[in-house]
């Protein structure tokens, strides 16, 4: 070794050794950043239960500090504190609301909180990082058990519980928000609290210590991550999204499936009934009269009830539990063995398409006004008994034809479209009795084409007859967006003229017309408390006998189209107050029904 390279050696030595005595004396000297606590973990967003970082220490001699976020390369975020005079051994507290020097929110990473001692010329880092989350976390219910193809019910023979299935939960506790969705609006009505690291929750069916009322429930969820993200299922509250999956519950203790066609006078109807498992009693009246016309006890699935010889109508199977005091009624349609000249049709796919029952157990009820995916199962029970509105729809019109002794046919919008029952051809009028919200487009054309060789028809329903659904298979599905013109070319507007009951309007007759249509009539029918205008017919049609509130603006109108002709009455309560003995609605109502027997 040459002597250069001998006393490079000698100084290379003496530097390693001078590093060694270097880092011994700060390693065994005080720390100049005391006691450091941080909250480590939070989420600089609105709705996240921790929003900001808290930071803190203290400082063993007293200087001048800045004090600054910094990410994971080194570069400032930003800056807390710039030259703050700091004394001795008292802590400092700071907050971080997670947003850099230029007002943005910090992206999503771990960052260090840097200390400058300025008059000490030191900066330390310390250990413990921040982490900035805004990712909230994604919980779900991903199945309740036990069930079959459907939702799980409520009770169940042998099943005291229902379990309910979670994941993305992050090991945290939680709250399952149980939804009751079979009401307007979907409200929540309970919870359950899930513990630290459980995957699964049960449900009695019990709300408040009670007995759930009997409807569709949704399993919702609600979960926090450790920065206070919070994430729901579903995403947003129902019905304002998909849900899909298997989230729902189905509470049932007593619901009857009638046949949605008509049975022939004498015949046997064949009703499916649930009543988990129990026993009942069932009586049938014909709609409106209290007389019995038949009763009976039974406990099995399918009951078959002899239906009363004679006239049409529809009959009231009401269904009762001894046990628990359950209690469903239930339409039976029945028509005569020899046809009439005027047909009564009722709305059964209406019936189903708002019927708030849950096919497929994602908890939401399967109706038709949920979009244009929606679809419902035509065979299924009704939920609610006797279908919303019937008692001032078409149970107000079939007792008017009862009272006053009109003889009439009767079938439902169903069998159609089924081709089941009597077709239209065979009646001289038809009476869309309710309010048909959907038609298939078959039964639309084909009512259009009746109309337009000579058939006559009344629809006295409201927002009716502008939607189509399709009927594949036994399931309603498809159904499309209200159009402009409904199936007998009236334009009807959307939504209702209502005034208040304290000044009730009236309608007044501007255009008597060829048809004689208020014939018998003062020509101003008073006392209603809503009413639907047209604005207009379709081209071909043309518009006879017409009123309204103000002149131009039908309300009451009939139009020609082709041979035939359509009315529309577009008051809600224009049957029920002929039935209560209103002289106008009265006379109106008798003289559209022999306007639509004649030849």
């Amino acid at each position: 070794m040459t002597r250069l390279a001998r006393v490079a050696f000698a100084v290379l030595v003496l530097a390693t050794l001078g590093a060694f005595v270097v880092t011994q004396k700060l390693k065994s000297s005080p720390p100049l950043v005391v006691r450091p606590h941080i909250f480590s973990v939070f989420s600089p967003t609105p709705d996240a239960r921790v929003t900001r970082a808290r930071l803190s220490f203290w400082i063993v001699n007293g200087d001048n500090v800045s004090v600054s976020i910094v990410d994971d390369e080194g570069r400032i975020v930003r800056r807390l504190v710039d030259g703050r005079f700091l004394r001795k051994r008292k802590r400092l507290v700071l907050f971080w609301n997670g947003r850099g020097d230029d007002g943005l929110v910090a992206r999503d990473g771990a960052y260090r909180v840097r200390v400058a001692l300025i008059h000490q010329g030191r900066t330390i880092d310390l250990a413990q990082p921040i982490e900035v989350d805004t990712r909230p976390p994604r919980p779900r219910v991903t199945d309740v058990s036990p069930r079959r193809d459907g939702p799980a019910f409520l009770p169940q023979r042998g099943v005291h519980a229902v379990t309910i299935h979670l994941a993305g939960l992050e090991g945290r506790s939680a709250r399952v928000l149980i939804y009751r969705t079979d009401v307007s609006p979907p409200r929540r009505v309970g919870q359950l609290h899930v513990g630290f690291g459980a995957r699964t929750v049960a449900w009695d069916g019990t709300l408040g210590g009670r007995p759930a009322p009997a409807g569709t429930y949704l399993m919702g969820l609600l979960a926090a991550d450790r920065s206070g993200n919070v994430g729901t299922f579903p995403r947003r509250l129902p019905p304002a999204d998909v849900v899909g999956g298997h989230a729902g519950v189905t509470v049932r203790r007593l619901v009857a499936s009638p046949p949605l066609t008509p049975v022939d006078a004498g015949k046997i109807a064949v009703v499916f009934v649930d009543a988990r498992g129990r026993a009942y009693d069932w009586a049938l009246r014909r709609l409106g009269d209290p007389k019995l016309v038949a009763h009976g006890r039974d406990s099995g699935a399918r009951l078959r009830v002899r239906t009363p010889r004679g006239q049409s109508g529809v009959y009231e199977l009401t269904l009762a539990t001894r046990h628990g005091g359950y209690r469903t009624t239930v339409p039976i349609v029945v028509r005569p063995t020899k046809p009439r000249a005027l047909l009564v049709v009722l709305p059964a796919l209406t019936w189903q398409g708002r019927n708030p029952i849950d096919d497929d157990g994602d908890g939401m009820p399967n109706v038709l006004d949920a979009g244009p995916r929606a679809s419902a199962l035509l065979t299924r029970p009704l939920a609610h008994g006797m279908p919303g509105g019937f008692a001032q729809g078409e149970g107000a019109l079939l007792r008017f034809l009862d009272d006053n002794l009109y003889r009439y046919d009767l079938t439902t919008d169903a069998a159609l479209a089924d081709g089941a029952g009597p077709p239209l051809g065979t009646h001289r009028g038809v009476v869309l009795a309710g309010d048909p919200r959907w038609i298939t487009p078959q039964t639309r054309d084909k009512l259009r084409r009746w109309v337009h060789d000579g058939g006559h028809v009344w629809s006295p329903g409201v927002d009716a007859l502008r939607r189509t659904v399709r009927l594949d298979g036994g399931t309603l599905r498809a159904p499309s967006a209200p159009q402009p013109t409904d199936a007998l070319g009236a334009r009807p507007r959307q939504p209702l003229a209502r005034v208040g009951a304290d000044a009730p309007a009236t309608i007044t007759t501007y255009e008597e017309g060829t048809l004689g249509l208020f014939e018998g009539t003062s020509g101003a029918f008073s006392g209603y408390e809503s009413y639907e205008t047209l604005a207009g017919v379709m081209p071909g049609a043309r518009l006879d006998g017409q009123a309204g509130v103000e002149a131009g603006v039908p309300v009451i109108a009939a139009w020609t189209l082709g041979s035939g002709f359509a009315i529309h009455t577009g008051l809600p309560q224009l049957v029920a107050n002929a039935q209560a003995g209103d002289p106008d609605a009265d006379a109106l109502v008798r003289r559209i029904l022999t306007l639509l027997a004649r030849p």
